[in-house]
């Protein structure tokens, strides 16, 4: 038999105060109230986030940014690249002289409707490789449809008369350029002295010895020059224009040698009066007769 024992009335009533206590508190939460327990969310604590995750983060947007970079600089090549905005229409040729300008327009005509960042300095090299009066061009771009060339020539140094052809050679003995009959005013007012002797434009060597030292030569001094001649490498003479003779010798020591006819061509008037040849082979003592 279980025995039942009456609920005092201090008993009920802590029982219906802790009810309507427990009540309240889950009415409390319900309307959003501080949590006492620490579940509301503005009492939770925010920890920084990890120095690696910062640093990972900080990569990605950098390696992003430069592949944008990137991206738009390779759009900006193609479009310079092929861009038909972009091409040649006009070509500008700049201290050309042998070569004149008719042939240069001639020779670089395949250039015409390229574009610009397409033309490199090879490409103009290889259209005027077989002007030997040609050294060396400078290519430079003219926006927004030109290109300039500036072209450095070989110097002509000495002429030689073959029928009614004259040819231009170089110091080194290269042909840089022949005039035609019909071309014979574009050859004049050049320091081209002319080689005259038959055995020099037979004998290579002999020649190549006569433009070496006409080549030495200022081309002041070269104006003041008729021709030039020579039976041997050790016999290059001289004309001046006023008839006197210069006996030059050989190629060696061409720059004393040369020191030694500028003062001479300098002289005051009437100096080197009845001198007929101006023997300077040895310019540490040159002797006139």
């Amino acid at each position: 038999m279980k025995l039942r024992f009456p609920r005092r009335a201090t008993d009920r009533a802590t029982d219906s105060s802790t009810s309507a206590e427990q009540t309240d508190r889950g009415d409390s939460f319900a309307e959003g109230e501080d949590d006492p327990f620490g579940a509301s969310d503005e009492s939770l604590l925010d920890f920084p986030e990890p120095a690696a995750v910062t640093r990972r983060r900080r990569r990605r947007r950098r390696a992003l940014a430069l592949l944008i970079s990137i991206a738009v600089l390779l759009g900006l090549v193609a479009t310079l690249y092929f861009s038909p905005l972009l091409v040649v229409r006009a070509i500008a040729v700049q201290d050309n002289d042998l070569l004149t300008d008719e042939r240069a327009q001639e020779l670089l005509g395949p250039l015409e409707g390229t574009p610009l960042a397409q033309v490199s300095q090879r490409d103009v090299e290889n259209l005027l490789e077989d002007e030997q009066a040609v050294d060396e061009v400078i290519v430079a771009a003219r926006l927004p449809e030109g290109l300039e060339i500036l072209v450095i020539e070989h110097p002509p140094v000495a002429e030689v008369h073959v029928g009614e052809e004259i040819l231009f050679y170089s110091q080194e003995g290269e042909l840089i350029r022949t005039f035609d009959e019909s071309q014979r005013s574009d050859a004049e007012g050049y320091a081209t002295p002319v080689i005259s002797a038959e055995a020099a434009l037979e004998n290579e060597s002999v020649f190549r010895s006569i433009v070496s030292v006409l080549g030495q030569l200022p081309e002041g001094a070269r104006e003041s020059l008729d021709s030039a001649t020579a039976e041997s490498r050790d016999s290059v003479q001289l004309e001046l224009q006023d008839g006197r003779t210069v006996v030059w010798g050989n190629d060696e020591r061409g720059e004393e040698k040369a020191a030694v006819l500028e003062a001479i061509l300098g002289s005051p008037t009437g100096e080197f009066d009845g001198v007929e040849v101006l023997d300077i082979s040895t310019p540490s003592a040159p002797v006139t007769r």
